[in-house]
């Protein structure tokens, strides 16, 4: 089982918005390159599930009405946001969307789990930061899916073939056959794979509307998106089953 996700966010520590860019703008394209990356989902039919970040989810409501009426999953993506923030958040978006938001996507500032719970969350999903350095440090967090005050934790994938996560930087860099590779021997292994990228991952590298690490502007664009066509192409070829979060885990 894969479990495909996607984040709807602007790089945490990328905070600073390059000129060319106001507000509207930088919305609109967010939306733009989602769309990509749904109209990929959909030609393979595959569901998946959408972590849109707090602190732009109430700006993308229309797109985030696509996404559900898809059928693919919504839940939120904290980068910095306090508990006011995201309560209300939850509330807005469950009340628009008309059905309830379960998970939580927590990177760098993480909440303790007794507030995420008394959130109304029933779903954390951890990450790490995805830096040049995966290639010789493993994952300093449990693999394998847990409980803790009375929260499911799903935790990042990582390959027992070759040690690296199956993070979004990655997917970006390593070569197909390699990534491969590393799918099928982990789900000899495990029972599922989680997968992650980012919609900003789709755009060009000349028209990021924020600064990235060097290492972080190669296979941006039109690259990532045939690096994505290529996944699910060969996902459907050794007709693997995909999943949205919720529902392997419910």
């Amino acid at each position: 089982m894969i479990l495909l996700t996607f984040n709807i966010s602007i790089p945490e520590n990328n905070t600073q918005i390059k000129n060319k860019y106001n507000d509207n703008e930088l919305i609109l394209s967010i939306e733009k390159n989602t769309e990509i990356i749904l109209q990929l989902l959909e030609i393979h039919g595959f569901l998946a599930t959408f972590f849109v970040e707090v602190s732009i989810a109430n700006r993308l409501e229309k797109l985030l009405k696509t996404i559900s009426l898809s059928g693919h999953e919504i839940a939120l993506y904290n980068v910095n946001s306090d508990i006011e923030t995201i309560t209300k958040t939850k509330e807005n978006l469950e009340e628009i969307l008309e059905k309830p938001i379960r998970g939580m996507r927590q990177k760098s500032h993480r909440l303790p789990y007794s507030d995420i719970k008394k959130m109304e969350f029933i779903y954390v999903s951890n990450i790490e930061e995805s830096t040049i350095n995966f290639l010789w440090r493993k994952l300093t967090e449990k693999t394998e899916i847990y409980t803790e005050n009375e929260l499911t934790i799903v935790p990042e994938s990582q390959s027992p073939y070759s040690q690296l996560p199956f993070n979004d930087y990655v997917l970006q860099m390593t070569p197909m056959k390699y990534y491969e590779n590393m799918l099928l021997e982990s789900l000899k292994r495990e029972e599922y794979v989680m997968i992650y990228a980012n919609a900003w991952q789709i755009y060009e590298k000349e028209n990021l509307p924020f600064d990235l690490p060097f290492y972080k502007k190669i296979n941006l664009g039109r690259r990532f998106e045939d690096r994505l066509e290529d996944l699910f192409q060969f996902i459907d070829e050794q007709e693997i089953a995909v999943s949205r979060v919720k529902d392997y885990l419910f």
